[in-house]
């Protein structure tokens, strides 16, 4: 029992200080991401913080298996180079031993993996999905600052606002220049702005009471002035493409067991594999942490992470195979059946040679 506690709390140690790295790792990566867009004017800054919250336990599911296999391969190569599992294996603490030691902290990572992806990440991806379609923060005219201008994204309109009012949802005094193809400009003036949905068109539309519109050249007075009282405009959509993506992610589980489209198969099926993902890289760990003090803990890390990234591209892979319906659905378990197969020969590799050792030898007598 003590040993066991000891082993735990090196492998638990390593893989929460790894976990926490990654995870501050990639997601700076995305607030860096998130906040190049808010500063261009693709979101709303006042989300970002939440984007990112909620987008922590999708990430998670890939993090936490890389986590526990550098884990495992960090606990276990201090161990060999300090010689303490030669005192292990001394004191009749075997392979078959570490392996079941090993198996407890890896089966409750994977319960972990497994309710994240099956759970905990759609429903996360949900909330990003709604703060994304709010109109309040990813339009033109939500997203503008007080007394600021605002560029479009087609880089063709300048959006500027005095004032934004917080209970309503509109801004005060707009003013939009819209430059266009044959050098004319449109120069639009409003009292006031929101944005609307209209039921006989699909789309969000800004629209902006009590105003004029100012058409012509500039340096020319041949120019036209018509005034309205309520003008409206189509809003290009932001972030199209990753709401796509979100609203494949963020389907249930048991929407993607009642699908039959490629897509949904293919999510059902990467959902079901990253907890088999862990089960399998805690077995290679344990084959590759193997180590002496003249090679050092570190030797194997290159290599291992390497063997854990193709593990990963090959099922992603996969997974986009089966979304084109090139591949069945069966090949991504295939996949980690190669693998599991390769961690176990290279884990019994030791135990092969010797029995072949001890065959040669008993055929010489």
């Amino acid at each position: 029992m003590i040993l066991f506690r000891y082993l735990i709390k090196e492998v638990s140690q390593a893989t929460a200080a790894v976990t926490v790295i990654l995870l501050l790792i990639v997601t700076s990566g995305r607030l860096a991401k998130y906040l190049a867009q808010s500063s261009s004017g693709h979101l709303s800054s006042d989300v970002v913080f939440w984007v990112i919250f909620f987008r922590i336990p999708d990430f998670l599911p890939l993090i936490l298996p890389l986590g526990f296999f550098i884990g495992v391969l960090l606990a276990y190569g201090r161990l060999y180079v300090d010689n303490e599992m030669i005192v292990m294996n001394a004191c009749g603490t075997g392979k078959k031993r570490l392996v079941t030691i090993t198996a407890i902290p890896a089966v409750l990572m994977s319960m972990l993996v497994a309710y994240l992806t099956l759970f905990g990440a759609p429903a996360s991806l949900n909330k990003v999905q709604s703060i994304l379609q709010n109109p309040a923060n990813t339009n033109s005219l939500a997203i503008l600052q007080e007394g600021k201008f605002q560029e479009t994204s087609d880089g063709q309109r300048v959006i500027y606002a005095e004032k934004f009012d917080s209970d309503s949802d509109a801004v005060n005094d707009v003013w939009m220049v819209e430059h266009r193809r044959d050098g004319s400009v449109v120069v639009i003036r409003a009292d006031s702005g929101e944005i609307t949905e209209n039921a006989n068109f699909e789309g969000q539309y800004l629209t902006l009471t009590n105003g004029a519109v100012y058409d012509g050249f500039v340096g020319k007075r041949d120019y036209q002035i018509t005034e309205f009282t309520s003008y409206a405009q189509k809003v290009v959509e932001r972030r199209r493409v990753e709401k796509l993506q979100l609203e494949g992610d963020a389907k249930t589980t048991r929407a993607l067991f009642m699908s039959d489209e490629p897509g949904d198969i293919a999510a059902l099926h990467w959902r079901f594999s990253l907890p088999v993902v862990v089960l399998v890289v805690a077995l290679l760990a344990l084959a590759l942490s193997k180590t002496n003090q003249r090679s050092g803990r570190y030797i194997k890390m290159l290599p291992a992470v390497l063997i854990y990234l193709l593990y990963i591209v090959a099922i992603t892979g996969v997974r986009n195979m089966i979304e084109m319906e090139s591949q069945p659905p069966l090949m991504i378990w295939l996949v980690h059946s190669l693998f599991f197969i390769g961690a176990l020969m290279s884990l019994l590799e030791d135990d092969f040679r010797r029995a072949l050792a001890a065959r040669k030898s008993n055929v010489a007598v």
